[in-house]
């Protein structure tokens, strides 16, 4: 119960956000065995021993408990989720220079946000959360240094510098049984030492078209057809022709992959957006601020649930409380109040 109490106050703190310009940004429509990583990874070089080897059986009791998505003390929660019984969690961060800060924002935010969709949802939901970086990640694990491969290992510059997977399924993506605070601030916190020209949007087709980029071994299981995809994009700057494509034919492709049905997606896109913003007064100077991401607001704009929230703010909180609007309309369940 104590993490549905936390979860309505984010969700007040989102109400009042958007008081402060954050509802303007809002988009709509417009027109359990060993994985194949598990011996793929055991030869490959790392930085040292990650939280991968945690499993929900050695942790101890405790604390611990309270970090995993288990929310047995909240048995209020909805168990008959029908259309949302499953879920893709797909976070693309962007590992270039200047994204020190955002990730460390994005990692302090997440673990929240997951337990907020959880309480929304019930404890029974089938998770599967991933990141993938805007670039063919060097350090990644072997095979897996390629655009769109779920990230297993982080190495370079205020990077965790960790073996973060196979996690404890076996697999490159992290499920319901990885501590998910552990897990996940390994697997984000990818460091700066990635390509400065970011393709996001073409690391999403890549890993969605396995055809396109030749990840399939490195990201079996993730993605699955009657699983609701929550994709959240982040990056300080656009996408503008360093991916294949246009924002329409983005679109297609993860629709393509939802079988034609736009509304098994939510898109959250952590990106620089027109003032007003937290970024600095002249908006972007290559380092600080962030690039007006005309394009991605586009994509995420053809959406019914798509929403466009501000990377330059300090707190990520009641930006992913927002978008668990999305989740809640996607999933036709309503979001408690009070």
């Amino acid at each position: 119960m104590r993490r549905v109490i936390a979860f309505l106050s984010v969700l007040a703190a989102c109400n009042a956000s958007a008081e402060s310009g954050l509802a303007d940004h809002q988009v709509g429509p417009a027109p359990g065995s060993d994985g194949p990583l598990a011996m793929a990874e055991s030869s490959s070089t790392s930085g040292g021993p990650g939280p991968a080897g945690d499993s929900a059986s050695e942790s101890p009791p405790g604390d611990d408990e309270d970090r995993r998505f288990d929310l047995r003390e909240a048995p209020d929660s909805p168990t008959d989720v029908g259309p949302c019984d499953r879920v893709d969690l797909l976070f693309v961060v962007d590992n270039s220079g200047s994204m020190a800060d955002e990730q460390q924002h994005l990692i302090a935010s997440v673990p929240g946000f997951i337990d907020g969709v959880e309480s929304l949802l019930g404890d029974q939901t089938d998770y599967h959360v991933g990141v993938i970086t805007t670039d063919a990640n060097e350090f990644n694990g072997i095979g897996c240094r390629k655009l769109g491969a779920l990230t297993t290992q982080t190495g370079g510059e205020l990077s965790s510098n960790a073996a973060c997977g196979p996690y404890s399924g076996g697999f490159g993506f992290m499920d319901a049984s990885d501590p998910l605070d552990e897990t996940f601030a390994c697997a984000a916190q990818v460091g700066i030492d990635g390509d400065g020209i970011e393709q996001p949007m073409h690391a999403i087709s890549a890993l969605i078209d396995v055809d396109q980029g030749n990840v399939a071994l490195c990201n079996e299981g993730f993605l699955r057809a009657d699983a609701l995809l929550v994709l959240t994009i982040i990056t300080d700057e656009e996408d503008d022709g360093d991916s294949p494509g246009d924002p329409a034919s983005w679109y297609q492709t993860i629709v393509d992959a939802k079988g034609g049905d736009a509304s098994r997606v939510v898109v959250l896109s952590l990106v620089g957006h027109p003032k007003p913003n937290e970024c600095i007064p002249s908006q972007w100077t290559g380092m600080m601020g962030a690039e007006i991401a005309t394009r991605i607001i586009e994509f995420t704009g053809m959406f019914e649930h798509g929403q466009v929230g501000d990377i330059c703010a300090q707190d990520y909180g009641p930006i992913f409380a927002a978008s668990v609007v999305g989740i809640a309309q996607a999933c036709d369940v309503v979001v408690p109040v009070g």
